[in-house]
Order: C-alpha cells, then structure tokens, then sequence
C-alpha cells in the first residue's frame, strides 16, 4: 500500500516520503503540483499613468510574475467556467498600484505598493539571506525604479487559473523527487571482520 510519511512542513516548502509506489506516481504527483494547482495570478493590467522607463507591455508581464496569496482560489471559478446566472459565482480580484516619486533619490516601487480590494488577496513577501530581519518593504518584490516627478497607475485584475495555462499561476518554483538508497548489511560478513578491517571501511 502507498504510505506517505512527512518529514519536513512550513509555509513555504514541504519534505515527505512517498513508499510503496513507482517513479511514475511520483513524477505524476510532481508535475500535478507544477502544473495542476489552482492559484490566483494577475491576468489583466490596465495602465492610466507610466511615464517610467519601462514600457507598459513590461510593467504588466512583471505584475503578472509576482506570487499571490491564493488561499481563496478554491472558492472562485474559473474565468472560462464562470456561470452568469450564478450569482454567487467569482472569478476576479482587483488591484490597485499608484506611486509617484517626488524626491531626488530613486524610489522603488515594489509589490507593497499594489493594494487589493479583498484584503485575503495580497502579494508573497520575498526573502533572501540578506533582507532577514529588515522592513516589509526591502523584503517585497522589486517592478520598477522612479526618478522625480515621473509616476506609475496601473489598476489589475487577478483571476484563477493553473501553472498548465501560463507559468505565472505555477504555485510552486521547485518540485523534484529524488530516491532514497535503501542500505542492507550482511550481518553474517560484518561478524566475520576484524576491528582493523571496520575502521578501514566505515573510516572509524
């Protein structure tokens, strides 16, 4: 019988054990979490205002990349699943981003700055070794760089879809599966060896 024992659980990253199963299962479950799992991405960018140096085709593929928080997918429709005479049927969430930059130093517009409607809807914080333990907003996720006076507003629309349709609603970066060695002694040889012997192979 198939036996899934966890070994490691976060928030970010789970390690387990999968038994009793082929590679083929594992690699299935592999790619199911690539390319199955619902999540909520931003799929329509309206810009109003960008007089920054990135063109607005760039600005929206990089809001579209930015990771959400998606514990709400399982409650929304699909876009193309979407029933009209459903009233209770949701398939959009909307974002709002519109910075401005005033001063001579650069001002850095991040995924802090996009403000949801539903505030269960937000962007991940990214962390790398060297933003542990400062503010929120050098742990955000970098779009672009203003000088003075030049200003970005942009409106989103965020909708569910899966890592199969597009890599930005992918909900994990890495999932690979690896064997595990299972190692048998012969304990009738090991018997047979002597303390000098024990020493040269296990390098006692």
């Amino acid at each position: 019988m198939p036996r899934v024992v966890v070994q490691d659980l976060t928030t970010t990253q789970i390690n387990f054990s999968l038994e009793g199963v082929d590679a083929s299962l594992s690699n299935a479950i592999r790619r199911i979490c690539i390319a199955e799992v619902p999540t909520l991405a931003i799929d329509l960018v309206e810009v109003i205002e960008n007089s920054s140096v990135l063109c607005d085709e760039f600005i929206s593929h990089r809001l579209g990349l930015i990771p959400l928080i998606s514990t709400m997918a399982k409650d929304m429709d699909f876009p193309y699943d979407f029933n009209a005479d459903e009233e209770s049927g949701r398939t959009e969430v909307e974002f709002e981003l519109h910075a401005r930059s005033t001063s001579d130093q650069t001002y850095d517009v991040t995924s802090v700055d996009l403000q949801c409607y539903d505030k269960r809807v937000f962007p991940v914080k990214y962390t790398s070794h060297e933003d542990v333990g400062t503010n929120s907003a050098k742990a955000a996720i970098l779009i672009v760089k203003l000088r003075k006076n030049q200003e970005l507003k942009v409106r989103c629309t965020a909708r569910k879809g899966i890592g199969k349709d597009h890599a930005k609603w992918s909900p994990v970066a890495t999932a690979v599966f690896r064997y595990e060695p299972e190692i048998t002694l012969n304990e009738a040889i090991m018997k047979s060896l002597t303390g000098m012997l024990l020493r040269l192979i296990f390098a006692f």
